[in-house]
């Protein structure tokens, strides 16, 4: 498994460092899979077709939309849970004014599912253990030495 990156610069705008200009890297996919590719991906390795696929994926959809309505968070097998947070308004100094009021927008969350190790260091399910980090060339080819994250 392998994750690109392209390289970045940022002026910084405050502080002992303002004006100044500092580079990072930052993750790049080459691409986005759809559910039609993912559908055929998981087809050719089960006995479901790749409509079936996409039939269990748009139900699961709506169900998933369905609960939040009602009010339910929802837990993602292997991905994390999916809730909604609410965007508020600033704080309010007496509580009888802290009502629904407050509540400028909603917007849907997600918390990736991870585990604990011993040393409380999260290992995330959705990132493989062992990721190779490498130079973005549209191409898909490595530019250079990759480095190797995780195991």
């Amino acid at each position: 498994m392998s994750q690109s990156y392209v390289t970045f610069a940022k002026k910084i705008p405050l502080g002992d460092r303002k004006g100044q200009i500092v580079y990072n890297v930052r993750a790049v996919s080459y691409g986005t899979l759809s559910t039609d590719a993912v559908a055929k991906q998981i087809s050719q390795e089960s006995t479901a077709t790749s409509a079936d696929v996409k039939a269990v994926l748009d139900r699961y959809a709506y169900y998933v939309v369905d609960n939040l309505r009602k009010g339910y968070a929802v837990e993602l097998l292997g991905f994390g849970k999916l809730y909604l947070r609410f965007i508020t308004k600033p704080g309010v100094t007496d509580p009888k004014q802290a009502n629904a009021k407050q509540v400028k927008s909603i917007v849907p969350e997600f918390r990736p599912s991870f585990t604990l190790d011993r040393n409380g260091k999260r290992t995330y399910d959705l990132i493989p253990e062992r990721i190779t980090i490498v130079k973005f060339n549209p191409k898909g080819e490595a530019e250079e030495e990759p480095e190797e994250i995780g195991g």
